[in-house]
């Protein structure tokens, strides 16, 4: 009986090259396979999701909870995109060509796809245990530093880098494709550095705080966990808003500002307005200031005084509980953190700050 021929069904892909691009870059392993509208697609879809968890974890009318659950479709998706991209690029293999454990041993792409999991698991692969020894412990130990140091932040994705083309370059192959290992080399370096980038642009943009007393009922609750926008000592803050400053009674000026002994209030008078509080009531510049309904009237006398050049006066929403300016007299500009512009959790307490 004459043999029947082996046909490719389509163009010769690397399934594992395909899975090696989408790992790197969502959706460019289907568009290597030749699925570009798909690979688009899917590409897409991932930077809808994250732009979603970022507005609904920062945006102060965002719901933190919906942006955490959103990051379940967003692993299954990113998932779905490594497994699709297989997929596709396998339909242009051979049957024979494609028994796992031939296939496994042969294609220099997927030891790569193992360093890109954790530098050295390439190696390991390749019976390497000396040099996948010494790329695992380079790239842990940098990872863990670099949580401590943002000028070790490039480090790991070079490593990871390394350790992805040197499984390439140890791996028996026919032949190689030196630019298409160049440019999945760029792209784990960009990615992983974007996103080992992201707490510490967070930090910079965010701080997160936990409201510690009962001074800011009924806005805020005891345990209430806010987002606080930092703020130049140059910006000029608003009567109103809500801000957090470090204890001007337990802080030393030198260390004004910094992230420790805080205090969450609101701004009721700016430098050079007069303030003074009587009849239950705070009077500015000699006009009662008209506010949202208080739990209670306040019950203290104080003033009349004229903010200070730099300096706030605050109080606390519940008036009559809070220790602020009333009994500790002006707050200094220099411990002005930020001003708090949501609550981010509990999730029953999600909302925006006046």
């Amino acid at each position: 009986m004459k043999a029947i021929p082996k046909v490719l069904v389509g163009p010769r892909k690397s399934p594992w090259l395909a899975v090696n691009l989408s790992a790197a870059l969502p959706g460019v392993g289907q568009i290597y396979d030749g699925a570009i509208a798909r690979g688009l697609s899917i590409a897409a879809a991932h930077l809808g999701l994250i732009a979603f968890i970022f507005w609904s974890i920062f945006a102060p009318r965002g719901n933190t909870l919906r942006g955490l659950m959103a990051l379940i479709p967003l692993l299954s998706l990113y998932i779905f995109n490594l497994w699709d991209s297989h997929h596709v690029a396998k339909q242009g293999v051979t049957l024979d060509e494609f028994s796992p454990l031939r296939y496994q041993s042969s294609d220099p792409w997927y030891p790569v796809f193992l360093s890109q999991i954790l530098p050295g698991l390439g190696h390991l692969f390749l019976q390497k245990a000396t040099i996948a020894g010494v790329l695992l412990i380079l790239g842990i130990l940098t990872a863990y530093l670099a949580n401590f140091n943002p000028m070790l932040l490039p480090i790991p994705p070079i490593i990871w880098a390394v350790a992805c083309g040197l499984a390439y370059r140890s791996a028996p192959a026919r032949r190689r494709q030196w630019r298409l290992l160049a440019g999945l080399l760029v792209a784990v370096m960009a990615t992983r550095l974007a996103v080992s980038s992201i707490p510490f642009v967070v930090y910079n943009q965010v701080v997160q705080c936990i409201v510690p007393s009962e001074s800011m009922l009924p806005t805020l609750e005891v345990r209430d966990r806010i987002f606080v926008r930092p703020r130049p000592l140059t910006h000029l803050l608003a009567a109103g808003d809500i801000i957090v400053f470090s204890n001007p009674e337990r802080t030393p000026i030198e260390q004004a500002g910094e992230l420790k002994n805080l205090m969450v209030k609101r701004v009721i008078a700016l430098a050079g307005q007069q303030v003074e509080i009587r009849s239950g009531q705070v009077w500015l510049d000699g006009i009662r200031l008209v506010e949202s309904p208080l739990s209670e009237p306040i019950q203290y006398q104080w003033g009349p005084q004229t903010v200070p050049t730099d300096h706030l006066f605050v109080l606390g929403d519940n008036r009559n509980n809070s220790r602020d300016s009333h009994v500790w007299g002006f707050l200094p500009r220099a411990h002005v953190v930020g001003n708090a512009y949501k609550i981010y959790w509990p999730p029953q307490r999600v909302q925006p700050l006046p």
